[in-house]
């Protein structure tokens, strides 16, 4: 027989798989029939505290705990929570306190627990039920309880200060005034939920026990994984109690799995007992499992009623930083679904349109280097593709490559705003222009496929280095500091035949910058007016020219670049592209159009592209078109006036006839300033003023007011009806005391319908585009929000919610609530259905 010793204790209490430090201690102690307190008493540990013991040993207590029992310090640290610190709990080294863990606030302080394996181990307790992950017993199938049912109080697995050993199983809580009176509960007996075997709850367990609690629990995929199951669990425990009629059926089979009962709620944020860790939990597990059937519809229930709880006022940004806390994969899934809502700079910055939206996450010098690979106006091929085939608004071309340049450096960052980024360009003296230019030309295009473009490359443009550095470039060429060999400028004119001229060497000069810059010196939104016709015509023999001066000019500074480039389109291949890419132009009919001279509006008719585009393609691939002969001679050759303008004639309609100039010119089908000049050749005398005017002739001063002053029509559609001028109509109204409208008045286009307009309507329909703008706002309730009516109404988000807001202070009144989904107010619902019915009206009166 084993002697005692002051070392040694000869009888042996092994840990079974799993224990706590406290329960094995406790064991140990009934083992030899004592309490816990003079267990630790006897080893020599007096002040030693179990429930301390079990988040940390001390090296003291290990080597004793090791000495005195046999059992090694590995198997003793794996006893105690140590092992999970900073992944799942959080213990304080030196004061072994606990502190707020990651996820969940389930300290550790405490322990859930399984009756069934109580019953079966024979009251031992198992360490993984403190952490706050544990919320199920994949063992036997049972949500763990976190309350003893008898005193409703958390079971306590090893208390001080006992008279006498402690009944395993039993719950050991203090509830009275002695020492030795406690609860007494046999936790073992304690009813408990059971789960389904193929059920969300215990899937979701075991991955939590596999990934989290595992082997490799505090990896960097382990972390991000509980982050991202804590972070949609706390949404799905919000949305089940917000939104639940509109939950899915995964929802609701979680609900049942559990026991069919909501989870209760904390006062100020969701609780943490295992009722709902499980459910919140089992539903962040479908939410975020790429193979799981229910996957998109229970996330997109979350995000609805993530909206839903958000309200219209919030700042989408911010709401997206709170997904964000999940990980980049559950924040690309809330960036795609806001992407609708958010406007054009947010959906650049966080490549919202893209297959792999992402928060901005880039530090200032990454987008600084960005910023110098970059030139201030946009590479030629990249603004063909994005530039709409459908852009009308010609001439803001430079205003619309600079913005999508500046835009290129919002991507992934938030260290600069739209102005800032602008400035690194050297595009911001003029920025506000810039955008005006931009927004010209885009009207009323979803710029989704620009966003999605611009996002993507700029993300190229971080994976490939370029071989210019532009902030270089714009900080060493100016006007003042390029070098224009003059000299041998004027031996190619000498074999052109062609003079050197101060305007002509300006011009060059400017296109020489815009060689080495990649863009128009300075930062305006237009280019200079000569510059179009310049550029394309430009001869091919003075291009190569240009080329080899910036060539000169990069090598007198020592600067080893090519003089152009531009990123290559395959880096983008498989995009959709809003305008017009250089595989879909017939090269070949390209160059025969250039060979051939012809102008730039009749070769980009015959090539079936914009205008914009092709001249874009010629700087792109540096082809002008050949300059045509010049004219044999500037003398103009005169033509005799003939049919209306042949002087007997002209005499005749003018002077023996009485009609007007304009009247000539409409029977000559030319202008009114042609007829004055054909007038003085023929030496014909200019009638002063008007003649007199015979109003009763026309009309009556009766129907003129109605019609102007109270019918609210214009001059022009009354002088159409009386076959009269419009300003014959505003003399007659002079004439008649009759009162003008304002300056700032439009014609109703309801006039004619002879229906009695609410004042509101009368408003609204004396302002300019009010049918536009009427046709658009009826069609607003049943969105989700403005945005979103734009997107489908295919006009822009800023132009649709101008509109709204200016009929709004037209009326007095608001019409829509922006809520979501849009609806009208109770003022705006009479006037949307007033709206619709002169809409209708209008349309079946309208010839």
């Amino acid at each position: 027989m084993t002697r005692w010793t002051a070392d040694h204790i000869p009888i042996r209490v092994p840990p079974i798989p799993g224990e706590g430090l406290d329960s094995w201690l406790e064991a140990l102690a009934r083992r030899l029939a004592v309490t816990a307190t003079e267990l630790l008493r006897f080893m020599g540990m007096p002040t030693a505290r179990p429930r301390l013991m079990v988040r940390q040993l001390t090296a003291f207590e290990n080597d004793v705990i090791v000495r005195r029992t046999g059992v090694d310090a590995r198997t003793l640290t794996a006893m105690t929570l140590w092992p999970w610190n900073g992944s799942v709990v959080t213990i304080d080294p030196e004061t072994r306190m606990m502190g707020r863990p990651p996820a969940w606030r389930h300290y550790g302080t405490d322990t859930r627990f399984c009756p069934t394996c109580l019953e079966e181990d024979h009251g031992r307790w198992q360490l993984t039920w403190r952490l706050p992950w544990s919320f199920a017993c994949t063992r036997h199938g049972l949500l763990l309880l976190d309350r003893c049912p008898g005193c409703r109080y958390s079971p306590v697995v090893n208390r001080p200060n006992h008279t006498r050993p402690a009944r395993p199983g039993t719950c050991l809580y203090g509830v009275g005034t002695g020492r030795a009176v406690r609860c007494g509960y046999e936790l073992t007996r304690a009813p408990a939920v059971a789960l389904p075997g193929g059920g969300a709850v215990l899937a979701a367990q075991r991955e939590v026990d596999r990934v989290l609690l595992g082997a490799g629990r505090g990896t960097d995929s382990a972390l991000a994984r509980g982050q991202e199951l804590y972070v949609l669990a706390r949404h799905a425990l919000r949305a089940v109690h917000t939104d639940l009629p509109t939950a899915p059926a995964a929802v609701h089979g979680v609900l049942a799995e559990c026991g069919g009962t909501l989870p209760a709620l904390a006062k100020r944020q969701e609780a943490n007992d295992a009722h709902n860790v499980a459910i919140g939990t089992a539903l962040a597990a479908i939410a975020s499992q790429d193979h799981h059937p229910a996957r998109d519809e229970v996330f997109t229930w979350l995000l609805a009623s993530g909206r839903r709880q958000r309200g219209p006022k919030t700042n989408l940004t911010a709401s997206a930083g709170q997904w964000s806390l999940a990980g980049p994969k559950v924040a690309a899934r809330v960036l795609a679904d806001m992407d609708p809502e958010l406007g054009l700079m947010s959906r650049v910055r966080y490549g919202s349109a893209t297959t792999t939206p992402a928060m901005p996450t880039l530090p200032r010098t990454q987008v600084q280097r960005r910023a110098a690979g970059t030139p201030a106006m946009l590479w030629p091929t990249w603004t063909m593709q994005l530039l709409p085939t459908d852009a009308t608004r010609a001439g803001f071309l430079p205003g619309f490559r600079r913005t999508c340049a500046s835009m290129l450096l919002l991507t992934g960052s938030n260290a600069y705003d739209f102005k800032t980024a602008s400035a690194l360009l050297g595009n911001n003296s003029v920025q506000t222009s810039n955008r005006k230019a931009f927004d010209a030309v885009m009207g009323g295009q979803d710029p989704t496929r620009l966003a999605a473009a611009l996002a993507s490359l700029a993300r190229a443009l971080d994976d490939h280095p370029t071989p210019i550095d532009y902030e270089r470039r714009r900080a060493t060429f100016s006007q003042s500091t390029i070098d224009f060999d003059i000299g041998a400028y004027a031996q190619l004119c000498r074999t052109q035949g062609l003079r050197v001229t101060p305007r002509q060497v300006h011009r060059l000069r400017h296109q020489l910058l815009h060689l080495l810059l990649g863009a128009h010196p300075g930062a305006a939104s237009r280019a200079p007016s000569w510059y179009a016709e310049f550029h394309y015509q430009l001869p091919a023999d003075t291009r190569e020219f240009l080329h080899l001066q910036a060539a000169a000019n990069l090598a007198r500074h020592h600067i080893a670049e090519p003089v152009h480039w531009e990123p290559p389109t395959r880096w983008l291949d498989g995009a959709h592209w809003p305008g017009v890419t250089p595989r879909e132009i017939d090269q070949e009919r390209f160059a025969e159009l250039m060979a051939a001279g012809r102008a730039a509006s009749e070769a980009a008719d015959l090539l079936g592209i914009g205008e914009d585009h092709l001249r874009l393609h010629t700087e792109a691939t540096a082809t002008t078109a050949l300059r045509p002969d010049p004219p044999r001679s500037r003398h103009r050759t005169h033509i005799p006036r003939q049919g209306p303008l042949a002087p007997d004639r002209l005499r005749e309609l003018y002077e023996e006839q009485g009609l007007t100039q304009r009247e000539i010119a409409a029977l000559a089908k030319c202008s009114a300033t042609t007829i004055r000049a054909a007038l003085d050749e023929a030496n014909i005398p200019v009638r002063d003023g008007y003649p007199s005017l015979d109003i009763e002739g026309i009309t009556t001063r009766e129907w003129l007011e109605n019609e102007y002053a109270h019918k609210l029509r214009n001059s022009p559609d009354i002088g159409r009806e009386l076959g009269i001028s419009a300003r014959t109509v505003l003399t007659m109204i002079a004439r008649l005391g009759i009162p003008r409208h304002p300056t700032s008045y439009y014609s109703s286009p309801f006039a004619h319908l002879d229906v009695v307009l609410s004042p509101a309507m009368r408003s609204v329909s004396l302002t300019k585009d009010c049918v536009q703008r009427l046709r658009r706002i009826v069609q607003l309730p049943g969105h989700r929000n403005v945005a979103a009516a734009a997107r489908a109404l295919g006009i822009d988000h800023g132009s649709l919610h101008n509109q709204l807001n200016r009929t709004e202070r037209t009326v007095g009144f608001a019409v829509i609530k922006r809520a979501s989904p849009l609806a009208p107010t109770e003022r705006g619902s009479d006037f949307i259905s007033e709206a619709r019915n002169l809409l209708e009206l209008l349309d079946t009166n309208t010839p």
